[in-house]
Formats: C-alpha cells, sequence, structure tokens
C-alpha cells in the first residue's frame, strides 16, 4: 500500500518542540506547526489535534505537558498517527523512545517526519534505526553540553561576564558602569547597612519610579540580590567558584565587608524570630504599676471599635503570672510622644558628643560577630557528637545549654552594640531627624534602643478624662521616658 493512500482519512495530531526560545516568540515551534499540517494535508490526512512544547528540552527529562498530552491521545484511541518535524522534536532519549514504542505499538500508531519520513516502530530493523537516531541525537546533546560547559568555565576565569540578561548597574556587555544605575544599588546598600530593611528600600524606589533593568517594579528580593551579588566589587561567579573579574567595581571592599556585617549581624539577631516587628514600642513599654512588660493587644473602645493597646498582662501564654494586669493604653498617643520627646531629646549637646564619637566604628560589632558565629560552630558540633554517639545525653544537657546560654548572651551583646552603632550610620550631609523620617522600622527601634532604657506607663488617676493630648484624650504625665544617655 502506498504511502498515500495509508495516510488517507487517519487522524493525525502534530507535535513541535524547541529547547531554546531565548524571546519566548515561539516562532520555531510555529514553523515546525506549519511543515507538518503540510505533510500531512498532501498525503490526505486530517490534523485533529496540536500539542507543543516552547522553550523546554527533551534531553533534560524535564516535564513537558505537551508530550505528556500527546501520549494520553494515544492511550484514549482518539489519534491514528503522529507527525514532528524530526525524531529529536519528539524524544531524544533511548528510555523515551522505549516508552513511546511501547504505548504506539499496540494501539499501531504511526509516526511520521517532515524530515526523514516514516519512523518503522512495528518491524525489529525499524525500531533499531530509531534507537539508532535517539542514540545519537543524545550524544549530540552531551558533546554540545561539554562544550558549553567548557566555554563558560573558560569565560569565567578570564573574568568576562556570563551573558544573557543585562546586570543593573552594567551596559548590555557588562563591562561598562551606567553610573545613574550605580548610585541606586550604593544607595541601597548604605541604606541596608543603616537599617533599612530591602522591602522599605524597594517600596521607596518605586515610589520615586526608579525602574528594574527589565523595567519593572522593585521588589525586596530584587533588591537584595543585586546589593549582595559579587559582580559589585569585580567578582565572577561560576558554579559556586570566584574569579577575578575584569569589569569595574560599584561599591568599595570596605563597603562590601560592612554590608556582609549587617547582613550577618541580622541573621545572628533576627534569625529565630519568623516575623518582623509591626510596632515602633514592642519591648519598651513597662507597666509604671508593677515593672511588667506591656504588649500590643487590640482593645475594644467605648464606640465599640477595636484599636492597638499597650496592656499589662497578668497572666502569660503558659499561665504563668507576669503582671499586674491593671494597666492599659492607647497605642497612637504613647508613641507619639515618644517620637516627640525623642525629636527634642536628639537637639541635646551630648547627644552630638554620642554621635561622633560612634562614627565609624565597628571593630568591636566584628569581633562579637566572629564569637557569635564560634558559638553558634560549637552548637553544632555538640549535637553532631551527640548524635555518632561520642557524647552522652547527659554531657549533651550540659554542653548545650552551657553553649545556648554564652550564644544567648553574645546575641543581647551584639544587639545592643548594633543599637550603638546605629547612630554611626547616617548617611552623610543628613542630620538624625531626617535619617529618622527617610528610615525603615528596624533602624528606629535600634535608635530608641540606643537611647532608652524604657517608657513607663502609670496607671489612670482622678481627672485625667478631661486631660488632652494632641487629639486624644490622654495626660502625657502618667508617660516617663527614662533615658540612657
Amino acid at each position: 500500500m502506498r504511502r498515500t493512500e495509508y495516510m488517507q482519512q487517519q487522524r493525525f495530531a502534530i507535535y513541535s518542540r524547541i529547547s531554546r526560545d531565548r524571546i519566548g516568540a515561539g516562532l520555531g515551534v510555529e514553523r515546525q506547526q506549519e511543515d507538518c499540517t503540510a505533510l500531512v494535508q498532501q498525503n490526505g490526512g486530517t490534523v485533529v489535534a496540536a500539542y507543543s512544547d516552547n522553550d523546554i528540552s527533551a534531553y533534560s527529562g524535564k516535564h513537558r505537558p505537551g508530550y505528556e498530552a500527546l501520549l494520553q491521545a494515544i492511550k484514549d484511541g482518539s489519534i491514528d498517527a503522529v507527525a514532528v518535524w524530526h525524531q529529536d522534536r519528539l524524544l531524544r532519549r533511548t528510555i523515551d523512545l522505549e516508552t513511546y514504542i511501547d504505548i504506539c505499538q499496540p494501539l499501531n500508531v504511526a509516526t511520521y517526519t517532515v524530515k526523514v519520513g516514516q519512523l518503522d516502530l512495528a518491524t525489529p530493523s525499524g525500531r533499531a534505526v530509531a534507537k539508532t537516531l535517539a542514540a545519537w541525537a543524545s550524544y549530540e546533546v552531551e558533546t554540545s553540553t561539554d562544550r558549553v560547559k567548557a566555554a563558560k568555565l573558560q569565560a569565567a576565569k578570564a573574568g568576562l561576564p556570563s551573558g544573557g540578561n543585562r546586570a543593573y548597574g552594567y551596559e548590555q556587555n557588562g563591562m561598562v558602569i551606567i553610573e545613574k544605575e550605580a548610585v541606586v544599588v550604593r544607595e541601597a546598600i548604605d541604606r541596608f547597612i543603616a537599617g533599612d530593611s530591602w522591602n522599605q528600600i524597594a517600596l521607596d524606589f518605586n515610589s520615586r519610579s526608579i525602574p528594574t533593568a527589565k523595567g519593572k517594579m522593585w521588589t525586596a528580593i530584587n533588591v537584595r540580590n543585586v546589593a549582595i551579588r559579587p559582580r559589585n566589587i569585580s567578582i565572577r561567579v561560576h558554579n559556586n567558584n570566584e574569579y577575578p573579574a575584569q569589569w569595574p567595581a560599584l561599591v568599595s571592599l570596605d563597603t562590601w565587608e560592612d554590608l556582609q556585617l549587617a547582613i550577618k549581624k541580622g541573621q545572628a539577631i533576627y534569625g529565630k524570630r519568623s516575623y518582623s516587628r509591626k510596632h515602633l514600642l514592642t519591648g519598651f513599654v513597662f507597666c509604671g504599676r508593677c515593672g511588667g512588660r506591656m504588649k500590643v493587644i487590640n482593645a475594644q473602645q467605648r464606640d465599640g471599635s477595636y484599636s492597638p493597646a499597650f496592656s499589662c498582662r497578668k497572666f502569660d501564654h503558659r499561665g504563668v503570672e507576669v503582671g499586674c494586669g491593671n494597666v492599659k493604653r492607647k497605642k497612637e498617643p504613647v508613641e507619639e510622644l515618644v517620637i516627640e520627646c525623642l525629636m527634642y531629646r536628639l537637639d541635646s549637646p551630648n547627644l552630638t558628643a554620642m554621635l561622633e564619637s560612634s562614627q565609624g566604628d565597628t571593630t568591636e560589632l566584628k569581633n562579637i560577630m566572629r564569637d557569635h558565629e564560634a558559638q553558634t560552630l560549637r552548637l553544632q558540633e555538640i549535637l553532631n557528637l551527640f548524635s555518632t554517639g561520642d557524647m552522652t545525653f547527659d554531657e549533651y544537657k550540659v554542653a548545650k545549654a552551657t553553649a545556648s546560654a554564652r550564644l544567648e548572651e553574645l546575641g543581647r551583646e551584639l544587639e545592643r552594640k548594633s543599637s550603638h552603632n546605629t547612630l554611626g550610620l547616617i548617611p552623610a550631609g543628613q542630620s538624625v531627624k531626617e535619617a529618622w523620617d527617610k528610615a525603615g522600622l528596624e533602624w528606629r527601634r535600634q535608635l530608641l534602643d540606643a537611647l532608652i532604657e524604657g517608657v513607663y506607663i502609670s496607671p489612670k488617676q482622678k481627672g485625667d478624662g478631661k486631660a488632652r493630648y494632641k487629639q486624644w484624650i490622654f495626660n502625657p504625665d502618667r508617660v516617663e521616658i527614662r533615658w540612657k544617655a
């Protein structure tokens, strides 16, 4: 029987694939579909379905939705034949060919290609040819992959850019700095060192209509990735190995070290906390009656609405008595009062001297960081010794308690030193008040921690209902701020 006669009235499914589509246009897939459609029509068949996988390799083993849908259509009996541009568009691995044969052969589903004609999967010789083609396709992919890997390694050792998307701060060739973008990168790094969060920086960049390299809005992870990339200090990274790069650096090594310190400091201080602080004064406010730490709760107002308030709780979540439970005050006026007093305090000559003495001194902070890292490794070493049986459970408990206590002590010392160091990270040319207005919550809290011992709220007294502070019914005389300096 002639090929044309055999194909007449057969229901065909077209499958097309391209493994690399850099711009996502799918043009290669479209060309394959056009050629396959012409093949079917020229021979009297009917196209009943078309499946495609764009920018997915047939060799990688990744899930191909279009290919899986084709196999399901064959199993369902909804098609009689498959048309592809070339066998390597359908599959490149012999293991995939075996599966394809097992599905097609019992159902007598034929496979036709534009380039090499019909694939004879019904006879041993035909299957041998198909397997040979698949083996050579695998060989071509492997050798091509090896060549690409070797070329990339050679480029990395030479300190040349990796290509791909344009790196923010540099021109497309990756070798020339775009100064207006470099300024943005430096600002992001300086602000993170000063205590701003990546999210705060991203929101500010978006409010100023500063686009990313792709012209999109910034996210916290975008800002972080641009700021912490080794490219900024002329380092080329390839397979986790670093090589000196030929492009100019965006920041100095001193700034880079300060950034690494800020990142490690944040991990050491906040690493165990899975949430971010929501309120400026959390942890700073105490009950003026019993001295217990006050918590922020949602308190019901006289009109039935709810608003945040500082509250002295009698019991904690474990049922342990921690306070008197008799003092509660609306959060907004307390925060406003503390900020107002802080701004007034910032004009103090003594504070100016304190700021000047803290400028640029990070030596002690770095020493504490090294001790903290060493103690963290010590704690892990204790766990490893116990898990391998080199330490008894009793020895483990004692060693772990000692190491954990030291780690917590270093964490508190690190937080105290970090707060003091915050005063020395105010951007050049800015007053403390200007820095406060532009900074994020963590920086503001660090500044408070450097200056304030605590905020104590006393119980209400007769006549407080008539007292006014700005727009609130509130007596500021019932709030005592205890200063460190």
